[in-house]
C-alpha cells in the first residue's frame, strides 16, 4: 500500500536495502582511459614512455615535463577553474569563447612532471560520473578508489628511477602529494580529488553555525585559548606522537609506526621514573634505567607493578604487533606501502590509545579524542577495496 502512495504522489518508493554503489554496472565492459596526475618534482629525464609491470599487468605511462594548465579567471589548488591540462596549444573556439563571454582572463600554469598512465574503467562508472546532474556520487567514489590505485604503478616507476639516478628530490607519493587527477576517455576529461583537503582553496565554512556575518570557518581552537597554550609543554614523547598521527596523513606509513612506538617507549621512560621517584633516591633511579634501557617489556611490567595499574590485554597486543612491525622496518627494511597502509594506521591508533594511558592525564587525553571526526575532515577515504591483477586495476564491488 505505502509503495502505491509513493507512486500516487509522484514518488519512488523507499527501498527496502541500499549499498553504496548499488546503482552502477559493476559488470559493464571496460574501455581505455589516460589517467593525468602532476608529481611535485621533476623527473630528469627527457619526455618518453615507460612500461611498469605491477603484478604480471604491463602499464604504459608517459612522462611528459611540457604540460600546461590553464583557467579561467583564478588560478586554484583544486583545479576546479581548470579548462585544459596538457601540451601548450590554443584552447577550443567553444571553450575560448564561452570564456571570453563570462569576462575571465585565461591565465597558465606551467607543470613539473606529469605521468600519463594508460589504463581501463568501468564504462557505466564513467557515463554515470559525466552525467550533468551528478545523480549518484558512487561513480565518483569508485573513480576516486580507482585512481588511488595507480599510485602503485606511479611509486613503481619513481622508486625504479630513485634507484637509477639517486636523484635527491624525488620520493615516493601518497594521495597528499598527488590529490588531483584528471582521468581522460572519448575526448572528455574529469577531476578526481584523492583528498579533500589538499582542495580546499578555502577553510570550509560550518554551515550549523550562523553568525551576524554569515557562516563560521572551519576552526578547531579560538585564538585566546591558542595564545593561553603558549607556555604549555609537551609530555614526553608527545612530539613524536604528534609526528605519528601526520605522517599517516601525508603518506609516510613506515615513519609514522617508527615514530609511535618511539612516543610510548618515551613516556613509558617518565612515567616509570616517577614510580621508581617514590621508594629510590634519584641517582639509584637513573641506574635502574639505564640498565632497563633495551627491555621495554620489562619495563611495562615494572611499571604496572608499581603503579598498580593494567594496561588492557587488548591493547597490550596491538603493541607487541606495532613493536614487531617497527623491528621490521628497523631491522629488515620493511617498508610500508600506500596499498598496504591498514596495519600501520591501526599501530598509530591503538598506540595514541596506550600513550594516553601511560601519560594517565584526562585533560590531555581529551585533547587527543575529543573533535576526531572534525580533525580528520578532508582525509583520504578509500570507500571500495581496490587490487592490481595480470587483467589490470580491479575495484571490488563492497558486500550488500
Amino acid at each position: 500500500m505505502s509503495d502505491i502512495n509513493a507512486k500516487s504522489r509522484g514518488k519512488a518508493p523507499i527501498p527496502q536495502e541500499y549499498w553504496i554503489g548499488q546503482e552502477l554496472d559493476w559488470g559493464a565492459p571496460f574501455v581505455p582511459v589516460d589517467l593525468r596526475v602532476e608529481v611535485p618534482f621533476w623527473i630528469m629525464v627527457p619526455d618518453c614512455v615507460q612500461e611498469v609491470d605491477v603484478n604480471g599487468y604491463i602499464f604504459s605511462v608517459e612522462i611528459k615535463d611540457s604540460y600546461v594548465e590553464l583557467y579561467a579567471g583564478v588560478v586554484f589548488d583544486s583545479r576546479v577553474s581548470c579548462v585544459y591540462f596538457g601540451p601548450p596549444k590554443k584552447l577550443d573556439p567553444e571553450v575560448e569563447n564561452a570564456i571570453k563571454e563570462s569576462g575571465a582572463p585565461v591565465l597558465s600554469r606551467k607543470c613539473k612532471t606529469v605521468l600519463l598512465v594508460h589504463s581501463a574503467c568501468n564504462k557505466d562508472v564513467l557515463a554515470a560520473a559525466k552525467r550533468e546532474d551528478k545523480g549518484t556520487p558512487a561513480a565518483e567514489l569508485y573513480l576516486r578508489s580507482f585512481c588511488a590505485a595507480h599510485i602503485e604503478v606511479v611509486n613503481r616507476l619513481i622508486m625504479q628511477y630513485r634507484l637509477s639516478t639517486y636523484d635527491l628530490f624525488s620520493y615516493e607519493v601518497s594521495p597528499w602529494d598527488v590529490p588531483i587527477w584528471f582521468i581522460g576517455s572519448g575526448g572528455d576529461a574529469l577531476r578526481i580529488v584523492l583528498q579533500d583537503y589538499r582542495a580546499w582553496d578555502e577553510k570550509p565554512p560550518i554551515h550549523s553555525s550562523m553568525t551576524d556575518k554569515g557562516a563560521e570557518r572551519y576552526k578547531l581552537i579560538e585564538a585566546t585559548e591558542l595564545q593561553s597554550a603558549m607556555s604549555d609543554e609537551a609530555s614526553a614523547g608527545e612530539h613524536e606522537l604528534l609526528d605519528a598521527l601526520n605522517f599517516i596523513e601525508r603518506g609516510d606509513y613506515s615513519g609514522a609506526v617508527r615514530r609511535i612506538v618511539t612516543a610510548i617507549e618515551a613516556q613509558l621512560e617518565s612515567v616509570l621514573r616517577e614510580e621508581l621517584l617514590k621508594i629510590h633516591p634519584a641517582a639509584e633511579v637513573e641506574e635502574k634505567l639505564r640498565a632497563s634501557e633495551n627491555d621495554f617489556p620489562g619495563r611495562l611490567r615494572q611499571y604496572q607493578k608499581l603503579s598498580n595499574r593494567k594496561l588492557s590485554i587488548a591493547l597490550e597486543k596491538e603493541l607487541e604487533t606495532t613493536r614487531a612491525i617497527r623491528h621490521s622496518i628497523v631491522h629488515n627494511a620493511y617498508r610500508i606501502s600506500f596499498g598496504r597502509q591498514g596495519q600501520a594506521r591501526k599501530s598509530v591508533d591503538t598506540g595514541r590509545w596506550v600513550f594516553n594511558w601511560l601519560e594517565n592525564q584526562p585533560t590531555r587525553a581529551d585533547a587527543r579524542e575529543k573533535r576526531i571526526g572534525k580533525r580528520t575532515l578532508g582525509s583520504y577515504v578509500g570507500l571500495f577495496g581496490t587490487e592490481i591483477t595480470p587483467t589490470g586495476v580491479i575495484v571490488h564491488k563492497p558486500l550488500p
